[in-house]
């Protein structure tokens, strides 16, 4: 296939790519008591993407509308804190019922893996010590959650919670597991709480490079969007006479810095890497020869 005509077939898609993303019906919605708004997006069991949110982002509304569910998925979201990239989810293996303690026997880690989502540092890690045969470590920091579990547990309450290290605690010769807890509520509790800490969850976090900086292109006016097929951030503006530009913010002075940059005769287009689409600017301007070869 020619160059050319390569150009010309990827600026088609693009363009309707960026009619699509105009077009899509993005507003807030609103699912138990949290407001669903980018990157989280209302989904279903046959939708596996949107131009609304990123894909790890989608809400199933389930149980007549009052709970959240990532994906369908066993966490539910409890709170969403825009503002810090943060959000509080309940795993239901162990915050369902009254007997959950006995279902901690699991890696919670694989709930999030291959997903934008980390642990917080703010948590706390519960641990839960099983099959000790007897060598279960003697100390009133150690719980007998047994309750109505077929076999003997022991709940510990930790210090911060990091999946990649297990907190140093006397272990005996027990299986252990621990999941993360709010740390909020651990600073008044201890692990004889460990039914009340299960069922409140978890703070769970995202970085801006894997949905990009909705709240500066808020800011400025735009519209927030995610391509899925490019995997990136796109801010939509009302660009001119109607038109529309896909750019990472829709602040003027960062649109001018950019068209001098691709104007200025050079061969590539400097763009932020979470940007989907070329700006929109004066196609005579653009060095296309050299974009050609």
């Amino acid at each position: 296939m020619q160059p050319a005509l390569l150009v010309v077939l990827q600026l088609v898609a693009s363009l309707l790519l960026l009619h699509d993303a105009a077009h899509a019906d993005c507003e807030p919605a609103t699912c138990g008591n949290i407001t669903v708004k980018y990157p989280f997006w209302v989904g279903g069991v046959n939708q596996s993407s949107s131009l609304c949110g990123h894909p790890a982002f989608q809400v199933w509304c389930i149980d007549g509308g009052s709970v959240a569910s990532l994906s369908g998925s066993a966490l539910h979201v409890r709170s969403v804190d825009y503002g810090n990239n943060s959000f509080v989810a309940v795993h239901t293996r162990v915050a369902a019922g009254d007997d959950g303690v006995c279902r901690t026997d699991f890696n919670i880690s694989v709930s999030i893996a291959l997903s934008p989502f980390v642990f917080s540092r703010r948590n706390r890690a519960l641990c839960f010590l099983y099959k000790c045969n007897g060598t279960e470590p003697r100390g009133s920091e150690y719980v007998n959650a047994t309750s109505t579990c077929s076999s003997p547990i022991y709940a510990y309450l930790g210090g911060g919670y990091d999946w990649n290290t297990p907190p140093a605690i006397k272990t005996g010769r027990c299986m252990y597991t621990y999941i993360p807890v709010l740390g909020s509520d651990a600073a008044t509790m201890t692990a004889a709480n460990y039914t009340r800490l299960l069922k409140d969850g978890f703070v769970l976090e995202w970085q801006d490079s894997s949905a990009g900086d909705c709240a500066a292109c808020i800011a400025s006016g735009g519209q927030c969007r995610y391509v899925n097929h490019a995997a990136a951030f796109t801010c939509i503006c009302p660009g001119d006479n109607g038109k529309l530009r896909v750019v990472p913010t829709c602040d003027v002075s960062a649109l001018t810095h950019q068209a001098n940059d691709i104007s200025s005769g050079g061969s590539r287009l400097k763009l932020p890497s979470f940007c989907a689409c070329p700006l929109v600017i004066d196609p005579s301007r653009l060095p296309l020869v050299a974009s050609l070869h």
